[in-house]
């Protein structure tokens, strides 16, 4: 089985509405999350035997006066995540969680491999997008971390 049926069918099974790209090995899926709508991507590359999961925020726009704030939010965000990171635009604002699995050396896709994958994303994403929503509205990137994070515990002055 390829990369993207084997996904396809775990999320089916897992009880998401994923629904594949006709004619390109993606899955695409909408899920509400506690703490908004997010836009899920699945997208496989067989050749190189890796497959990509992508996690938006939907309906999020960032204005051109918000790029730098939300910059040093996301570079915040990053920092000590085990897994994946946050991509920013800074042409555009888009927004993006990225996370992967390469199996090229003999690697098998399993169930659990793509619902660690996929859950991982949706879960750090969901979990900064309040801190995301308050700095669009003018809060200060390093207090909206630290309201999710807690604060760091050394100070440099």
């Amino acid at each position: 089985m390829s990369l993207i049926e084997i996904a396809f069918s775990t999320l089916t099974e897992a009880g998401f509405d994923a629904m594949r790209v006709e004619g390109f090995p993606v899955i695409n899926m909408t899920i509400t999350a506690p703490n908004g709508k997010l836009d899920a991507y699945v997208h496989a590359h067989e050749d190189s035997r890796r497959l990509l999961v992508y996690v938006r925020p939907k309906e999020v726009v960032v204005s051109d006066a918000k790029i730098p704030p939300v910059g040093e939010f996301i570079t915040r965000a990053n920092y000590g995540l085990p897994l994946g990171n946050f991509e920013f635009d800074w042409n555009d604002g888009e927004i993006n969680f990225k996370n992967s699995i390469d199996l090229s050396t003999d690697g098998q896709l399993t169930p659990a491999m793509v619902k660690a994958q996929v859950g991982f994303a949706l879960e750090c994403v969901n979990r900064y997008l309040p801190g995301l929503q308050a700095v669009l509205r003018g809060k200060n990137p390093r207090a909206a971390i630290e309201a999710i994070d807690g604060p760091s515990e050394i100070r440099v002055k």
